[in-house]
C-alpha cells in the first residue's frame, strides 16, 4: 500500500475510531469494571465506590426476582416468536399468493408497527383492555360471554399474557413486510415448475419458498432475540405496581437497580445497587453474544441462487 493512501484511510478512519472509543468502547467497560463494586449511585465518585469482587453476580443469580424476570424474558422470546414468525409468515404468504384486497390487508396489518409503542401501549391498556367499556369486554359481552368479559386484563394476574398479545400484535406488521419483499424476488419460473411436478402448496412453501428467504428469517429472528433480551417499555408501562414480578424483564429489573423503583421530585428512591445493575447489563451483553453465535449455528449457510 502507497504511502500517501495509507495516509488518507488513516486521516479518515481515525475520527471514526476514536468516536468509537469514547462513545461505544469507554462505557462497556466502565460498566463491566462498575459491576464488580457496590456502587450506591449512578453518579457517586469513584473514590466512594467499594470493590466486592464477584459478589453482585453471585447475589443477582440468587435473587428470586431475577430469575423470574429472566423466565419471563424466555417465554416473550418463545411463546411470542412462536407467534410473530407463524403468523408473519402466514399471512406473507396468504399475500403474496394474491387475495382479495390484498394491498389493504398488507398495510391494515402494518400501521401498528409505525405507531410509537407508547400511543399502542395506551391504546391497548386504555381501550382494548379496559374492563369497563375495553374492546374486549365489548365484543365478548357481544358473544355472551360473560366469563371473558369479565376478566381484568390488566391486573397482576393476566397482566403478562395480555402484554404479549398486545406486544406481539404490534411485532408482526414488519416480519410480514420483510417476508413479502423476500418473497417477491423469487422466480415465478420455479413455481410454475413445481406445480407442473405436482408438488403441493405445503411442499412448495417448505420446499422452495422457506429455503429461499432463510437470510431473512435469520434477520428477522435476530432483531427479535436482541430485541426481546432488551425488553423494557411494553414491561415498563404494563407493570401494576414498580418491579411487578407478572411483567419484569431483566432490563427492567436493571433499571430498578440503578434507579431506583420510582423517582420523587427530591431524590431517588431509597434501595438502588449501581454495581448489580451493572452486572445485570454484562450478563444481557453475554447472552447476546451468545445467542448471535448460536443463531449463526442454527441457520444453515447455504446461499441458493434466484
Amino acid at each position: 500500500m502507497k504511502k500517501g493512501l495509507r495516509r488518507m484511510y488513516l486521516a479518515f478512519l481515525s475520527p471514526v475510531v476514536i468516536a468509537f472509543l469514547i462513545a461505544y468502547l469507554y462505557p462497556v467497560l466502565r460498566t463491566v469494571q462498575m459491576s464488580f463494586f457496590e456502587v450506591s449511585d449512578i453518579s457517586a465518585a469513584r473514590d466512594t465506590w467499594e470493590f466486592v469482587g464477584l459478589y453482585n453476580y453471585v447475589d443477582l443469580f440468587s435473587r428470586q426476582l431475577f430469575r423470574v424476570s429472566f423466565k419471563n424474558m424466555m417465554l416473550i422470546f418463545l411463546a411470542g416468536g412462536a407467534a410473530v414468525f407463524l403468523i408473519s409468515l402466514f399471512f406473507a404468504w396468504v399475500l403474496h399468493k394474491g387475495m382479495f384486497m390484498g394491498n389493504l390487508w398488507r398495510n391494515l396489518i402494518y400501521l401498528p408497527t409505525v405507531i410509537t409503542p407508547v400511543a399502542m401501549i395506551t391504546v391497548w391498556t386504555q381501550y382494548a383492555y379496559n374492563s369497563r367499556y375495553g374492546l374486549l369486554k365489548t365484543v365478548f359481552e357481544t358473544l355472551g360471554l360473560d366469563g371473558l368479559a369479565a376478566i381484568p386484563w390488566t391486573s397482576t394476574q393476566y397482566a403478562f399474557w395480555s402484554m404479549l398479545i398486545a406486544f406481539c400484535f404490534c411485532s408482526i406488521g414488519g416480519n410480514l413486510l420483510v417476508y413479502m419483499a423476500a418473497m417477491k424476488k423469487i422466480p415465478d419460473d420455479l413455481f410454475e415448475a413445481a406445480f407442473m411436478d405436482g408438488a403441493t402448496e405445503g411442499k412448495i412453501f417448505f420446499r422452495i419458498t422457506l429455503p429461499l428467504i432463510a437470510d431473512n428469517v435469520k434477520t428477522q429472528f435476530t432483531f427479535w432475540t436482541i430485541g426481546c433480551i432488551g425488553f423494557f417499555l411494553w414491561s415498563r408501562v404494563f407493570s401494576v405496581v414498580p418491579s411487578d414480578p407478572t411483567t419484569i424483564t431483566p432490563a427492567s429489573y436493571m433499571y430498578d437497580q440503578i434507579f431506583g423503583t420510582s423517582i420523587s421530585s427530591n431524590a431517588v428512591a431509597s434501595g438502588t445497587n449501581v454495581g448489580m445493575g451493572a452486572a445485570i447489563g454484562v450478563v444481557l451483553c453475554l447472552i447476546t453474544v451468545a445467542a448471535m453465535a448460536l443463531i449463526n449455528l442454527i441457520f444453515p449457510k447455504e446461499k441458493y441462487e434466484m
